[in-house]
């Protein structure tokens, strides 16, 4: 881009069907515009801009293999939509999410990388495809900071701080939960509802009910440090024997 946009009457804003699209620090504004880019077609690359007001800041659609780097999402009742399979979203920013998850993904086999989420009302990252990718992000101020289903998917070294509900959620699917910081939300750290997730090396702390809540089965529960948690460690099932604990700190 060579300047702002401000897009009240093509929607989506812009469709990119492949290529290369550098905003170049230039914000697009949707003004009754519902996408603001929609990413179509095969390995397309979105950079180094804002795109504010919509309600849907991203869609990314088309056969997968997108790129978005650098980005900034902002006043979006959806900031980015991840519909097709194979695509990398990092170094962005998505801000101040109305009514819908931050980032929404459908497809499988993304890597979501080193982005930082704040201020959303719903979730931080909904993930509902199969071998995602969540590592080394910054979730803080979200209600949910990542929920999970489908299967596969690995949530590692991320720092998910201050959340109003869950830090993690497993609703379904078996998971990798690995070395992540979650602290100071209003109700859970980790819990787990669904079967066959490893949840390990995670630091837990200051979380107002359970730092690990556990209702499903055959589950590994291994060296999570879990402490100064309104209740550290609850197992919910019959006689507390379904689940593996091993290694666990927790007063």
């Amino acid at each position: 881009l060579e300047r702002d946009l401000i897009c009240a009457d093509d929607d989506p804003a812009l469709v990119m069907q492949g290529g290369s699209l550098d905003l170049n620090g230039f914000t697009v504004t949707c003004d009754r515009t519902v996408v603001g880019i929609l990413l179509e077609g095969k390995g397309a690359h979105l950079k180094d801009g804002a795109v504010t007001g919509c309600e849907l800041a991203v869609w990314v659609a088309g056969s997968g293999d997108h790129r978005i780097d650098c980005l900034t999402v902002s006043a979006s009742n959806q900031g980015i939509f991840i519909e097709s399979d194979g695509n990398r979203l990092s170094h962005s920013n998505v801000l101040r999410g109305l009514n819908d998850a931050a980032v929404q993904v459908n497809g499988s086999n993304n890597h979501l990388r080193f982005n930082s989420l704040a201020r959303s009302v719903d979730q931080g990252f909904e993930i509902n495809g199969e071998d995602n990718r969540i590592i080394g992000n910054r979730i803080s101020g979200v209600a949910e900071g990542v929920q999970l289903m489908g299967d596969g998917n690995v949530v590692a070294r991320n720092h998910i701080i201050g959340t109003t509900d869950r830090g993690v959620e497993v609703r379904e699917g078996g998971h990798l939960i690995r070395d992540n910081l979650i602290a100071d939300g209003t109700a859970d750290g980790i819990g787990v509802f669904s079967d066959g997730s490893e949840v390990s090396r995670n630091v837990i702390l200051g979380h107002a009910d359970q730092g690990i809540f556990v209702s499903g089965f055959a589950n590994t529960l291994e060296k999570n440090r879990v402490l100064l948690n309104g209740t550290d460690l609850t197992d919910a099932t019959p006689d507390c024997d379904e689940n593996l604990w091993r290694d666990n700190t927790f007063e």
